[in-house]
């Protein structure tokens, strides 16, 4: 009998979205655009397409099938799959191409972030229930609560527990969620986060949909991923005067060539998907 409690509507989970994208699809332990950090620079990667254009934008929506049309997972990677409202191990639905990209990016974070979880928690992927505008019904989404190993939390993305921890607790756990959140961003262009609004306090959301099988780049009126860049560099890199308005204004622009220009990373943030990757890396690195 199968398990389909991570479909479940739940007073305690998450509202879903109406329209979510997200980006880039590969395959292998780690993108094959990330960066090799050494000595304290990033080493120029390897990726397919370098100086060619930027890949277009998809406007598809996603496509509702059945649960059956789905691949059964109850890992991602070597982390078994838990449902986060009853904590306990469960079955989740989702196509071929999207359960390599969640392995793809916990493998990354594995390696760049340091941490070996061995247990995902979240609040599920396939809805049958979810508007059929939601990647949701599609199979293609996944609401990520967070990664535990050994019976306790490496990383909570249950913002909604602990934003009110005293101020160092605070600020440990708000550079684990960014780093975190770091290598989402890496996989996926739409990563929705408490600063997306009130229904993602307890998860981090990511789908597929806007650059199909591309590796996601920054999009500057992406006020998702602008806020996140910004969150990045105040939680993570310290730079306080950069403000989460969701705006690609001159001081996030100056902070993040700063970083970039700090580990040895590309031009500018958003001259190319090699300055993403170099930032995001190099975020998620930074212990």
């Amino acid at each position: 009998m199968t398990d389909e409690r991570p479909g479940a509507r739940s007073g305690r989970g998450p509202r879903r979205r109406t329209v979510l994208a997200a980006g880039g699809l590969g395959l292998g332990a780690v993108s094959a655009g990330a960066y090799a950090v050494s000595r304290g620079t990033l080493a120029m990667p390897v990726l397919a397409g370098v100086g060619e254009p930027y890949p277009p934008e998809q406007r598809r929506a996603p496509v509702p099938v059945a649960r059956t049309a789905l691949t059964s997972r109850t890992k991602v990677g070597p982390a078994r799959h838990v449902y986060e409202v009853d904590r306990r191990p469960a079955t989740f639905y989702v196509t071929g191409a999207f359960g390599a990209r969640l392995d793809r990016w916990i493998a990354l974070h594995r390696r760049h972030v340091g941490q070996a979880p061995d247990e995902l928690r979240s609040y599920g992927a396939w809805v049958g229930s979810a508007s059929a505008t939601s990647w949701h019904r599609s199979g293609e989404a996944l609401d990520i609560a967070g990664l535990r190993a050994g019976g306790r939390d490496l990383t909570s993305l249950r913002y909604d527990q602990w934003r009110d921890a005293p101020a160092p607790e605070l600020r440990r756990r708000l550079a684990l969620y960014w780093r975190t959140a770091a290598g989402l961003h890496h996989e996926f262009a739409d990563v929705l986060t408490y600063l997306f609004d009130d229904a993602h306090v307890n998860h981090i959301h990511v789908d597929v949909g806007r650059f199909g099988a591309e590796q996601p780049r920054l999009i500057q009126r992406s006020r998702a991923q602008v806020q996140a860049v910004q969150a990045m560099c105040r939680h993570v890199w310290g730079r306080t005067d950069v403000e989460l308005t969701g705006e690609y204004d001159d001081a996030t622009r100056d902070a993040t060539t700063r970083i970039l220009e700090q580990v040895g990373g590309p031009g500018e943030l958003a001259d190319s998907r090699e300055a993403w990757q170099a930032f995001l890396v190099a975020t998620m690195r930074r212990g």
